[in-house]
């Protein structure tokens, strides 16, 4: 049987906008008598805090280090925060000292969540024998505002190499090179999916939302599917049925679609413009912003 692909996340451009007028998430709304909501937070504050996560980082203080994260946080979208809290009392407990950077960042404010990229290096020196390694790399946040202050909900990290030791020597421990001589070549797994299924997907996804087909539309999610980090499928139908059955006529369209391949995913971002015709009394709303999908198979 082929595989199917299916919207796993739908997100706030998100990971996570929404392709529906949705006042809380969507940037640059416009509709007949626009109110639009405020940003989530200031571009001061958002660097003010990854100023705050690279000193507790630094000083590696654990717990002034996790109360930076929500209490629903993902790394890698897999580790909660009992694993996240694991990992990293491992890797500070092994450090004597560390320097972490960030270069190249990019912040993306919503009415909902921000979104950061960057590329990170860490020099660690080791407790034991005193090594010293530098870790490099790309990592992705999202963050959220609870209780007032900004929390991570998601980090996404790639190392670009291998640990490189800076001491010298070889960066590996005596047990690997017999490890190593054991592991067969690596053999890069095939793409998730080609531009042209991709195209396809997007096409027919499109078709069933201007048709306003509630059921054909909601085949394309998968059954796990979250929707502005937060809704489930059955929220999801709920929200979809509803501004469905308020339309008279739906035209929809994406441009500028980007996608980044991952090893078992599809990262899909662009811009989305919806003309809706309304059933009672007849108006027609403009509604426009970015969207972002992470599918999978």
């Amino acid at each position: 049987m082929k595989p199917v692909i299916r919207a796993m996340f739908v997100g706030f451009l998100l990971l996570v906008g929404t392709q529906l007028p949705y006042p809380i998430v969507v940037p640059n709304l416009f509709a007949a008598n626009p109110s639009p909501a405020p940003l989530i937070a200031t571009d001061q504050e958002v660097r003010g805090f990854f100023a705050q996560y690279i000193d507790r980082y630094n000083k590696k203080v654990l717990e002034a280090f996790l109360l930076l994260f929500s209490l629903r946080a993902k790394q890698n979208r897999q580790y909660g925060l009992p694993e996240i809290r694991a990992i990293y009392a491992d890797f500070f407990n092994r450090s004597q000292s560390l320097q972490m950077s960030l270069e190249g960042m990019k912040i993306e404010i919503y009415e909902n969540a921000v979104e950061a990229k960057a590329r990170y290096a860490v020099n660690q020196v080791l407790k034991e024998g005193g090594e010293k390694r530098a870790l490099k790399g790309d990592i992705r946040w999202v963050l959220a505002r609870e209780d007032g202050e900004l929390k991570i909900v998601s980090v996404d990290y790639q190392p670009s190499t291998p640990p490189e030791d800076l001491s010298g020597g070889q960066s590996r421990t005596k047990e690997e090179p017999a490890k190593s001589a054991a592991v067969k070549p690596e053999v890069q797994p095939p793409p998730l999916a080609g531009e042209r299924e991709v195209e396809e997907f997007f096409a027919r996804y499109i078709r069933q939302y201007n048709r306003k087909d509630i059921d054909g539309f909601l085949a394309f999610f998968s059954s796990k599917a979250v929707q502005n980090q937060k809704d489930g499928l059955k929220q999801i139908k709920k929200f979809y049925s509803k501004f469905f059955d308020e339309s008279e006529d739906l035209q929809y369209q994406l441009e500028g679609m980007m996608i980044e391949r991952g090893q078992n995913r599809l990262e899909v971002k662009a811009r989305f413009r919806v003309v809706q015709t309304m059933k009672k009394p007849g108006d027609e709303k403009v509604w426009s912003g970015n969207i972002r999908w992470v599918l999978g198979k």
